[in-house]
């Protein structure tokens, strides 16, 4: 039986001017309803109500109801003529999915009302522990439940489409970055031939010639001048394109023994140069050997060219503590940043992007075609990092980058 005490007043009043809720109570036991309709003053005269019940004692009649009219909850006994246990609220959500539902029953088991609520219910009242300030507001709490879900539902939606949405513009950009890789790739392969077949008749043209004609000849060494320097954009473009497609072979690497050895070879290159080198020792890290060597080696080299004349020439090749990271640095979880400064000519931080894009060169005395540092955001890039400049005119430059930690350090 219900228990309904005549002391207790209605938890939640509504003004006149509110709409009633609508409720439907699927209950056979006519005694049980009436004492419900009674907590949720729906019997006798009133001149505002706060609820609108309608009362049926069969799940069909339940069902039928529901298809014609629309309902806030929905208060379910599971001891139906038609149907018993959770089968009932199954049933009920195959119909209205969204509507909510509170279980009556006058079974007091745990078990059965977790696995009430897992199943959908909005709550679970025992038959004969209901108060009339209980039942009120398990239907309010129900009603305003089932509509924070609704919305998280919808809101789930939309970050599930907006989500595809981004994976498959991120799938087409990525599909146009392979065609433009395939694409340099073929041109500057195909290209290659023609151009050695234009340079070896140009060398002989201008053998067969000798001394015979000085404007030919003069005109015959721009052709092979800039035949040449065709040749280093085409063998840059393979290069970046070879990087884009290449698996990585990720293994330990100690990039401190690798800018040491590269530093070695400048100093064989340049034997006059002073360049006082600082390389901090134990860099470790996990990636592709060969495309870190390439990496440092454009970096260190640029650092290298870059404080020619400069007294004394400083180089630093070295892991940034994370209390020496300025707050704009664009850091990420679970990475280090490396670096490589030098005290040399620098450049306007305007052209901080502009270094990065392959052939760009920032000014016309610059050597070699502009595909270095191309290259290195393109090896960082395959690494899972990312590499940006600190610079400026006449103050030198710093060139950061990140890899993610190696295994064993993340751990831990």
């Amino acid at each position: 039986m219900v228990n309904n005490s005549a002391t207790v007043q209605p938890v939640l009043q509504s003004s006149a001017a509110q709409e009633a809720l609508s409720v439907l109570l699927v209950e056979d036991n006519l005694g049980d309803a009436f004492l419900i309709q009674g907590m949720l003053g729906v019997v006798g005269a009133s001149e505002a109500k706060e609820f609108q019940l309608q009362h049926v004692e069969r799940l069909g009649d339940a069902i039928a109801t529901l298809k014609q009219h629309p309902y806030q909850v929905i208060l379910l006994d599971l001891s139906l003529p038609d149907s018993r246990g959770l089968q009932s609220l199954e049933q009920l959500e195959q119909v209205v999915p969204s509507v909510p539902v509170v279980i009556l029953t006058g079974t007091n088991d745990e078990t059965l009302a977790t696995q009430a609520v897992n199943q959908g219910a909005q709550d679970y009242l025992v038959k004969g522990q209901i108060t009339q300030e209980v039942l009120v507001r398990s239907i309010r709490y129900a009603i305003e439940r089932q509509r924070t879900d609704e919305v998280l539902r919808l809101r789930t939606l939309e970050l599930e489409e907006t989500n595809q949405e981004l994976k498959r513009q991120a799938q087409q950009l990525a599909d146009a970055n392979a065609d433009l890789a395939a694409f340099n790739h073929t041109v500057a392969h195909d290209l290659r031939n023609p151009l050695a077949g234009i340079k070896t008749a140009c060398a002989l043209l201008n053998a067969s010639l000798g001394e015979q004609d000085g404007k030919v000849t003069r005109y015959l060494g721009m052709i092979q001048d800039y035949s040449h320097q065709m040749g280093d954009v085409f063998e840059g473009l393979l290069q970046l394109a070879q990087l884009s497609h290449s698996p990585l072979q990720v293994q330990s690497v100690d990039l401190s023994a690798t800018a040491q050895m590269i530093v070695s070879q400048l100093k064989i290159q340049h034997p006059k140069r002073q360049v006082k080198v600082a390389i901090a020792p134990q860099i470790l890290v996990r990636g592709d050997s060969r495309l870190l060597w390439m990496l440092l080696d454009h970096l260190v080299s640029n650092a290298w060219k870059f404080t020619h004349g400069c007294q004394p020439a400083n180089i630093e090749v070295g892991l940034c503590q994370s209390s020496d990271l300025p707050e704009t640095m664009p850091c990420l979880a679970e990475q280090r940043v490396y670096f490589v400064k030098d005290n040399g000519i620098g450049f306007n931080m305007q052209h901080s992007e502009q270094v990065f894009t392959p052939f760009q060169q920032l000014t016309p005395e610059d050597e070699g075609q502009g595909i270095g540092l191309a290259m290195a955001r393109c090896i960082v890039a395959r690494h899972g990092g990312q590499i940006w400049c600190n610079t400026a005119t006449g103050q030198g430059a710093t060139f950061y980058w990140t890899l993610p930690l190696p295994a064993a350090q993340s751990a831990a």
